[in-house]
């Protein structure tokens, strides 16, 4: 009985935590189907309560979950009467198209070599790559931008699609999935004549799907949402990626950041869907909390 109680306790704050968490996102898709008109009169007019304990007027916007009048018209806006909209979804893409697939090639081949090569230093190299991997963004940027004007690459995607590319945390958790593969394997395959690219494509591969598709999600989420490398190293409005334009859109033209969300995140939300066993699975082999 005691028991069952604790049960219905810990099910009710997750059930209430989850109604914290999805709540922004219901308001953004229910509002989504708003015509502008009542948009901008539900965020645009403040009403007034009176607080009786500070005995001061306070102002609120007026959040509504259901929309007065079901219309499309913020999506006929933002993907028809908008074209650089389009543009802009285009630039993350390329964006994060080459960092998702440079990083799970460069993760891959980095983490088979710290697992399965045995070397000198081995251990005190990957720590240096623990220790790159919990730095903040904030203190790689100014390393980051003395490179890339170095490079002569500052004013282009590169600047920040390279330092993805060989972002140290695909190393980690690739290494830590593969460590969970008995060595016997490996072993085996070599006393069979096997080389470093047949272990590699026959043995380690198929037992990491998971690792590598979760990688590959974790990835692109990270760089579909990048702002800060952007706002550095992108001076030119066209190349901006969706990330970054959602911001100023939120600003200029309110009457339609709801559809404008919605449709930047339809990708993300596909990915996370159709990929979530992958996911847990990746993330549980690796031994990340």
């Amino acid at each position: 009985m005691r028991k069952k109680f604790s049960d219905i306790i810990i099910i009710s704050i997750l059930i209430l935590l989850s109604a914290i968490f999805l709540f922004p996102l219901l308001v953004t898709i229910s509002n989504s189907f708003m015509s502008a008109s009542e948009i901008l009169t539900n965020y645009t007019s403040k009403r007034l309560i009176f607080d009786v304990m500070d005995g001061i007027s306070k102002k609120f916007i007026n959040i509504k979950l259901l929309p007065g009048t079901l219309t499309i018209s913020q999506y006929k806006e933002v993907l028809i009467n908008q074209p650089s909209y389009l543009l802009l979804m285009m630039n993350s893409l390329k964006i994060t198209v080459p960092v998702v697939i440079g990083n799970v090639l460069v993760s891959l081949l980095s983490a088979y070599g710290f697992t399965i090569w045995k070397w000198k230093y081995k251990e005190v190299v990957f720590l240096l790559y623990i220790i790159v991997m919990l730095m903040p963004l904030q203190a790689v940027l100014v390393p980051n931008f003395i490179v890339a004007d170095k490079l002569g690459i500052k004013d282009s995607y590169l600047a920040f699609i390279l330092p993805g590319i060989f972002s140290p945390f695909g190393t980690f958790l690739l290494r830590q999935t593969m460590k969970a593969i008995p060595y016997e394997y490996f072993e085996a395959a070599k006393m069979d004549g096997d080389n470093d690219f047949k272990i590699l494509l026959n043995i380690i591969i198929p037992q990491m799907k998971s690792g590598l598709a979760a990688l590959a999600m974790l990835v692109f989420i990270e760089y579909w949402n990048i702002v800060e490398q952007v706002v550095i190293f992108v001076k030119d409005y066209y190349k901006e990626p969706l990330s970054v334009f959602l911001s100023r859109i939120s600003q200029d033209n309110i009457s339609i950041v709801f559809a404008a969300s919605c449709v930047y995140m339809i990708l993300p939300f596909y990915f996370l869907i159709i990929g979530q066993k992958n996911l847990e699975k990746g993330i549980e082999l690796s031994g990340i909390k």
